[in-house]
C-alpha cells in the first residue's frame, strides 16, 4: 500500500516509491529505496517537491493522523527511458557521507533483494552482446573506420538498464573476464562502471548516458597499439612506453571523425590516464584543470585493470583494489575514490562501516571464490552504545540483511583514539567468518 505524505512529515526507516512535482526539484536520481541517512532526510526535507509516496508495507509509515485518508493505489512502473529527462546539475556534495546520525534506519525489516541471480542471467547476455559489438568496433577502426557512435549509444542504454535493476550483477560478471578478452570486455566493464558511479553521483541524464559511451570508447586508441606490447609480461623498452603513452591522443583522433560523438567521450579518451597531482599523461594536466570526467574515468579505468586478470598480472579483489588504490597518493582525487566505494558498496580494509544490524564494524578484507564478498568485523552496538565482543561476517553482494549500510565517521561516536581502537579490534582473535 502507498502513501503520499508531506516531505516535512519523512523519517528514516521510510520505503520511498515515488516523487510529486517538478522534476527538477527531485533530490534524487531515482525512486524506490529505502532512507537510510540523516544526509537522505535533509534533502528531502529540503527539496522543492510537494509530497511523496511511500510504501508502507515495505517500511516505516508516520503517525495514522499524519495521512489519514491518504492511501492510493500502486502505480504503474516507469522505465529508465520514460525518466531520462535532465536533473538539475552536478554532484550536490564532496563530501563523505556518513550514517552515524541515527538508529531508527532499522525500523523496517529488511527484505532479501529479488532477481539477483535473474539479474546475473540477463546481464550475461547483454555482456555477450556487448562484447561483438565492441570487437567489430575495435576491428572496424584499425581499418581506419569511423565510430558508429550510435551503436554505442544503444549498448550503452542496454547496460545501464541492467545497472538500474541490480548494478552489482553486470559489474561482478564483468569483472571475471578471461585474459584474451581483457581488450574488449574493458570498455564494457568501464562503461558499466561509469554508470553506476555518474547515477551514484547524481549527475543528470544526459551526462549518465554520455559517460557510459565514454566508457566504451575510451580505450579505442589502443588499435594503435600492437597486442604485443599490450600482452608484454615484462617492463616496456622507451619505444614501447611512447606507443602505449600514444593511445589517448590516438583515440581522440579517431573519435573527432566519428559522427555523434559526445563531448564527454573525446575528454574520457583524451584524459583517462592524467593523474591529480600532474605526473600523467598525455597533458600533465593536475588538480582542478582535470574535469569531474577525467577524474571519473581515471578511477574506472585502474579499478577494473587491477581486478581483472592479465597475461602479466593475478586479479586483486575488489576489497584489495580500494586498499591499495587509497594508498596511491596523488594519482586520484581521494574524495572521488571515496564517492566510488561508495557507489559499489565496497570499502579498503579498515573503513568504518555500519551494518543494517546496527552494529558498526570494520572492514577486514574479502571472502568468495572470486573475492565478491566483503569481510567485516562488528564490535560496536549503535543502540546500546558499547562494544560487543568482536564477530567476523562475510557480506555477499546481493545481501539485503545484514548489509553495510555504507562508511561511518569515528569522530561521531567519539572513540577516544580511533587508530589505537581499530589496532586492537583487528589484532583480536575472531571466528572465521559467518
Amino acid at each position: 500500500m502507498l502513501v503520499r505524505i508531506q516531505p516535512q512529515d519523512v523519517e528514516i526507516g521510510m520505503f520511498v516509491r515515488a516523487f510529486e512535482g517538478s522534476w527538477f526539484d527531485h533530490p534524487f536520481w531515482r525512486s524506490n529505496f529505502r532512507i537510510e541517512t540523516a544526509e537522505q532526510l535533509e534533502r528531502i526535507r529540503n527539496s522543492g517537491i510537494e509530497a511523496l509516496m511511500i510504501d508502507a508495507e515495505r517500511g516505516a509509515v508516520p503517525p495514522p493522523e499524519r495521512h489519514a485518508g491518504e492511501r492510493v493505489e500502486m502505480p504503474r512502473r516507469t522505465s529508465l527511458r520514460s525518466r531520462a529527462r535532465p536533473l538539475a546539475t552536478v554532484l550536490k556534495s564532496r563530501s563523505r557521507t556518513t550514517f552515524a546520525a541515527s538508529d531508527s534506519g532499522d525500523r523496517a525489516a529488511p527484505r532479501p533483494r529479488r532477481g539477483y541471480a535473474g539479474e546475473c542471467r540477463r546481464a550475461a547476455q547483454v555482456i555477450d552482446r556487448t562484447r561483438g559489438a565492441v570487437t567489430n568496433m575495435f576491428e572496424a577502426a584499425r581499418l581506419g573506420r569511423a565510430v558508429e557512435v550510435k551503436k554505442m549509444v544503444r549498448l550503452a542504454s542496454a547496460i545501464g538498464a541492467s545497472i538500474e535493476r541490480d548494478a552489482k550483477a553486470l559489474i561482478n560478471l564483468v569483472r571475471l573476464k578471461e585474459k584474451d578478452e581483457y581488450t574488449y570486455l574493458h570498455s564494457v566493464a568501464v562503461c558499466a562502471l561509469m554508470i553506476n558511479f555518474a547515477r551514484h553521483l547524481e549527475l543528470d541524464a544526459q551526462q549518465v548516458e554520455d559517460l557510459g559511451v565514454a566508457g566504451l570508447l575510451h580505450d579505442v586508441g589502443k588499435v594503435a597499439v600492437s597486442d604485443e606490447i599490450l600482452n608484454k609480461p615484462g617492463g616496456l623498452s622507451k619505444g614501447e612506453m611512447r606507443s602505449v603513452r600514444g593511445h589517448p591522443a590516438a583515440g581522440h583522433r579517431l573519435l573527432e571523425s566519428s559522427p555523434g560523438t559526445p563531448t564527454l567521450a573525446l575528454e574520457l579518451c583524451l584524459r583517462h590516464h592524467e593523474k591529480i597531482d600532474g605526473s600523467g599523461y598525455p597533458g600533465g594536466l593536475k588538480g582542478e584543470e582535470l574535469s569531474l570526467a577525467a577524474r571519473m574515468g581515471a578511477i574506472c579505468d585502474v579499478y577494473d585493470a587491477v581486478t581483472s586478470n592479465r597475461p602479466y598480472k593475478r586479479a586483486w579483489t575488489p576489497c584489495e583494489a580500494l586498499t591499495e588504490m587509497r594508498k596511491w597518493e596523488g594519482h586520484f582525487d581521494p574524495v572521488l575514490l571515496d564517492r566510488f566505494a561508495d557507489s559499489l558498496g565496497i570499502y579498503a580494509s579498515g573503513t568504518l562501516v555500519r551494518l543494517s544490524t546496527g552494529e558498526l564494524a570494520i572492514v577486514v578484507g574479502s571472502a568468495g571464490a572470486a573475492g565478491e564478498d566483503i569481510v567485516v568485523r562488528a564490535f560496536f552496538d549503535c543502540g546500546a552504545l558499547a562494544e560487543i565482543e568482536p564477530v567476523d561476517r562475510a557480506i555477499a553482494p546481493s545481501a539485503e540483511h545484514p548489509r553495510i549500510i555504507g562508511r561511518d565517521s569515528p569522530t561521531f561516536w567519539r572513540f577516544a583514539d580511533w587508530d589505537v581502537l581499530r589496532h586492537r579490534i583487528l589484532a583480536a582473535n575472531v571466528a572465521p567468518a559467518l
